[in-house]
């Protein structure tokens, strides 16, 4: 024995040691793993209270995020529609039922809605990146576009960037890897659920103040106009067209770069896209604002689509789809539709879809 220490003793004295390291990081591993779950878990989780604070409002689109990575972990979703409020309905006169409810009545499989008032790229494209790590991907995903999503007085303001779902989002496409063991140790954090939590903390919202004040001129130069004859309501009305619409689509615009990424992410890992262009009152912004409306968005759109085009996603421009009778809450001038102007757009999807080289047939084979 004393002749096979001597011999092998060193050897195996190393060997326990590497074993013991092993085990140590297995360890840590696992409480790191545990501590994700914990965050991912108090993220989507309201406070006690059940106030309507901002945290509540966090913890509800978080929820929203996990029960879609939830169902891509089963693989239960075959096509994902991207939407915001202009998905579902706006008044008790008639059924509430949902563009995707209507969508999955003309075509076959199951279709997943993911909306909620504001909901942009901005999220669109983290809802991508959980796509690209899933085993089993959706067929085609339906990205919807909101004009109003490129105006700063709307979609860049605080409440509409949603940094702290976006950023649960990223956490969520980042479970654990036996790297992150290191990482954690040398932060000095001895609560593993608490190192994740700091990476749900808002992110910085960037300073366009810049950027919209080139891009809001001719925007403001048509709020500053006092065209006679105007009812005060239609007043109202004209600036709430000229607010929401008329920023202007540069190739630099932020929520361009969302869009593009969106795009590219879905298409990478192997799921085919459709965006389309929500519908807008197009004809009563023209009457209360003149050419400059239509011009506008005309030009609007054209940009939009070159750039999704040049990221490989086709993109259907419905902007001027339907007539001023089927929008409600038109004090505001926004997107909301009743029953028949929902049908309409689910209608419209449909169609697109089922065209020869509609995304759904197809699966692009170099962007596995």
């Amino acid at each position: 024995m004393r002749k096979f220490l001597r011999r092998y003793g060193p050897a195996l004295f190393v060997l326990a040691g590497m074993a013991f390291a092993a085990w140590g990081v297995a360890a840590q591993y696992a409480r790191l793993r545990h501590g994700y779950r914990q965050a991912v878990l108090a993220g989507a989780t309201a406070p006690a209270s059940g106030q309507p604070t901002a945290r509540a409002l966090e913890a509800f689109h978080n929820a929203v995020a996990l029960d879609f990575r939830n169902a891509l972990g089963l693989g239960a979703v075959d096509v994902v529609f991207f939407n915001d409020s202009v998905m579902g309905g706006h008044t008790d006169d008639e059924p509430r039922t949902t563009i995707a409810t209507m969508l999955a009545d003309r075509l076959p499989g199951k279709i997943m809605p993911v909306s909620g008032a504001g909901y942009t790229a901005v999220l669109f494209r983290e809802y991508a990146g959980l796509v690209a790590r899933a085993a089993k991907k959706p067929r085609l995903a339906i990205v919807s576009i909101n004009l109003r999503g490129f105006s700063d007085g709307w979609f860049f303001t605080p409440d509409y960037m949603y940094a702290a779902t976006a950023a649960y989002l990223r956490l969520l496409a980042r479970p654990p890897a036996w790297k992150d063991v290191p990482a954690w140790l040398a932060s000095r954090e001895s609560d593993p659920a608490a190192y994740w939590s700091k990476r749900l903390e808002d992110a910085a919202q960037g300073d366009y103040a810049d950027l919209f004040s080139r891009l809001n001129r001719r925007r403001d130069a048509l709020l500053a106009e006092n065209p006679p004859g105007l009812t005060p309501e239609d007043r109202d009305r004209r600036r709430h067209f000229i607010e929401n619409y008329l920023t202007l689509v540069s190739r630099d615009h932020p929520m361009l770069g969302f869009l593009a990424d969106t795009a590219t992410r879905f298409l990478r890992s192997g799921t085919p896209v459709l965006f389309y262009i929500t519908p807008i009152d197009m004809a009563d912004g023209t009457r209360l604002v003149g050419p400059a409306f239509a011009e506008t968005v005309r030009a609007n759109v054209a940009t939009i689509r070159a750039a999704l085009a040049e990221a490989g996603a086709p993109c259907r421009d419905m902007a001027a789809l339907l007539p001023t009778a089927l929008f409600v809450d038109r004090e505001y001038a926004c997107e909301h539709l009743n029953l028949a102007g929902r049908e309409q757009v689910a209608a419209a999807l449909a169609a697109a879809l089922q065209e020869p080289a509609a995304p759904s047939a197809t699966v692009p084979q170099d962007r596995k």
